[in-house]
């Protein structure tokens, strides 16, 4: 879990190293940049949503190098699927794909996901590129409560764990049934790791009474329901999607219910990937300064230490929240510690 002493370290960090001379980001090779070009295209598969941030990324990296960005829109699961089919019948199509952490498991397991660490990544934190090489992180996602600001007063609201269980909101709570570290065993995980086995149960047991309801769409169908005033409040949703939807006029707010669980979104490159340079040059370009202030304009909280979240509040650094990391690596359904968190969630939850 990320402290508070570990954010004011991490600021004072920050701040020493934008007012020093700042390194230049390493840039990729023209070599790369060449045998990139001579490939001509990469194929991604993508669960980011289109409008918002994959055109503005496919059209920034074609300006740049001229080379086509061909996505496909494609959830986790499917990925898996494409990918492991694709594989069996060895006519990779895709060259990169990203996912919120499921697919890295399986795919790992599989042996589907070439290692590469882009250069431009040096200078990121160590939890958003892990040794292993498997991934890089694009961006940090933080889970927690929002609540429709119409139906609540913000004097009212919950602002911990503990609140969550006042009798006033039973049965006016809502979460995603999404079965992963950012649906409710995350939620589960996140309180067992803050609160320990015996005492985190012991509120658990207590939080199921107040009979949440479980929406099979994601976090962002969740909130929206929220703000429509079907929920008075939703558990695990994404900071920044209710930022975007007040500046847009919406009756929601956040939550600084801490720790919040922090969700990576990551990318990494597909094993015998029929386009690896086109390929690489795409991962090195949405690590450097350029991509990741895309990022950041289309709202979301950028992995780069050096480009600061649109809203900073959303940011652990400069909102001054503390964090428990859900890993891709414990992301899978089938090991621990998710298979617990699931079983819990079950036994409980339904």
């Amino acid at each position: 879990m990320q402290t508070r002493r570990d954010m004011v370290a991490g600021a004072a960090c920050a701040s020493i190293w934008l007012a020093g001379n700042r390194a230049a980001q390493a840039a990729p090779s023209q070599a790369l940049i060449n045998a990139a070009k001579a490939e001509g295209k990469v194929v991604w598969y993508t669960g980011m949503i289109v409008k918002q941030l994959v055109r503005p990324l496919v059209e920034a990296f074609g300006a740049k190098y001229g080379i086509e960005l061909k996505y496909a829109t494609s959830g986790d699961s499917e990925t898996v699927l494409k990918l492991t089919s694709q594989a069996r019948a060895r006519r990779m199509e895709a060259d990169v794909f990203d996912s919120p952490g499921t697919a890295i498991p399986p795919l790992t397991k599989a042996g589907l996901i070439e290692p590469f660490a882009p250069s431009g990544a040096a200078k990121y934190a160590a939890k958003f590129k892990p040794p292993s090489r498997i991934y890089t992180a694009m961006y940090a996602l933080y889970l927690t409560t929002a609540y429709n600001t119409a139906r609540v007063k913000p004097n009212e609201a919950p602002r911990t764990y503990n609140d969550l269980l006042d009798p006033k909101w039973k049965g006016r709570i809502v979460w995603t049934d999404t079965r992963g570290i950012s649906g409710p065993p995350g939620f589960i995980g996140n309180i067992l790791k803050t609160m320990g086995q015996e005492r985190g149960m012991a509120y658990l047991a207590k939080l199921a009474q107040q009979k949440i309801v479980r929406d099979p769409g994601n976090q962002r169908v969740v909130l929206d329901k929220v703000i429509a005033g079907q929920f008075a409040i939703g558990l695990m949703t994404y900071n920044h999607h209710a930022v975007i939807s007040k500046d847009r006029g919406a009756p929601v707010a956040w939550v600084k219910m801490e720790p919040l669980v922090e969700n990576l979104g990551v990318i990494a490159l597909v094993k015998n990937a029929p386009r690896p340079n086109a390929a690489k040059l795409f991962l090195e370009y949405l690590v450097s300064d350029e991509g990741q202030k895309i990022i950041r304009e289309a709202g979301y909280p950028p992995a780069d230490p050096d480009v600061a979240a649109k809203d900073p509040s959303i940011s652990p650094a400069t909102g001054k929240f503390s964090t428990t990391l859900l890993a891709p690596e414990i992301s899978s359904q089938d090991s621990e510690p998710l298979a617990s968190w699931l079983k819990i969630y079950d036994q409980m939850f339904k």
